[in-house]
C-alpha cells in the first residue's frame, strides 16, 4: 500500500511511513489546537515533493490562509503543485461548487478546511423536500445538511485522493465533531489538544485511528514554532 507522508520528523514513524493513499482522515480538535497548520504544512511539503495538492479553504477569507503558512516559512504563492481555493461558506451552492471542484481535476492529496461549514451551511428552501416512492416529502434543515455531508464524502472517496478533513470539537458535547457523525465516516482520526498554564503552553495529538496501520496509541507531543509543527519529547515537555 502506498503512503503519503507528512514529512513532520518522527510522525510519519508512528503511522508505518505516512496516511495511506486514498484514505479519508479526520483532524479534530477544539479551536486553537493547530488544525489548519497541520493541514497546509502537510500540503505544502507534499507540493513541494511533487504532489497535486488541493486546499479548499472554508473558513477564512481569502488570504489569511496564504499570510499564515508565510508566518512559517511556506510561500503559497510559488508552490507549484499547490492550488488554494477560499470559498464563501454561506453561499447555499457550495456543496456543489465542491463536489464538482473534486471531480474536475485529480488531486493527489486534498485538504476540507472545514467539514463544519458544510453542516452549518444555509440551506434553500428548494432543498428542503426530496422525492420519496413518486412524492416530495418535507426534510429538517440538519438532515439536508447531513445529506450534504455524505455526498461530499462520496464524492472524495471517488476521487481516489488522499483526504484530510477538519472539524471542530465542541467542548462538552458528546463527539469528535460539531455534526457528530463524520468521524463514523472516516478512516482515520487524529485529535489535538491544548492546554494553557500560566505563560506555558502544552501541545499533542493522538492518532485514535489509522486503518490498515499499526499506529501509536499514546499522546505526542507538539509545538509550533517558526517552521511549523515540530514533535517534541516527553522529557522536553515541562522545558
Amino acid at each position: 500500500m502506498g503512503r503519503i507522508k507528512t514529512y513532520i520528523k518522527d510522525l510519519d514513524t508512528f503511522i508505518e511511513g505516512g496516511i495511506p493513499e486514498g484514505h479519508i482522515v479526520l483532524i479534530t480538535g477544539t479551536p486553537g489546537t493547530g488544525k489548519s497548520i497541520l493541514c497546509s504544512q502537510i500540503l505544502h511539503k507534499n507540493a513541494l515533493e511533487g504532489k497535486k495538492c488541493l486546499y479548499l479553504n472554508l473558513e477564512q477569507d481569502s488570504g489569511r490562509l496564504e499570510h499564515q503558512m508565510s508566518v512559517c516559512g511556506w510561500d503559497a504563492t510559488k508552490t507549484k503543485n499547490l492550488k488554494i481555493i477560499s470559498l464563501d461558506a454561506d453561499n447555499s451552492d457550495l456543496t456543489n461548487f465542491l463536489l464538482t471542484e473534486i471531480a474536475k481535476v485529480k488531486y493527489d492529496l486534498i485538504c476540507l478546511d472545514s467539514l463544519d461549514s458544510i453542516s452549518t451551511n444555509p440551506v434553500n428552501p428548494m432543498d428542503l423536500t426530496m422525492k420519496f416512492e413518486g412524492s416530495m416529502v418535507p426534510l429538517a434543515p440538519e438532515n439536508v445538511n447531513r445529506l450534504r455531508l455524505k455526498s461530499v464524502f462520496k464524492a472524495l472517496s471517488k476521487s481516489k485522493a488522499t483526504v484530510l478533513l477538519t472539524s471542530e470539537k465542541v467542548e462538552n458535547q458528546v463527539g469528535l465533531t460539531r455534526d457528530t457523525i463524520s468521524e463514523f465516516l472516516c478512516d482515520g482520526i487524529i485529535a489535538l489538544y491544548y492546554l494553557g498554564v500560566g505563560s506555558s503552553e502544552f501541545r499533542s495529538m493522538q492518532i485514535l485511528k489509522m486503518r490498515s496501520s499499526a499506529h501509536e496509541k499514546g499522546f505526542i507531543l507538539f509545538e509550533i514554532g517558526k517552521n511549523g509543527i515540530v514533535l517534541k519529547k516527553k522529557e522536553d515537555a515541562f522545558k
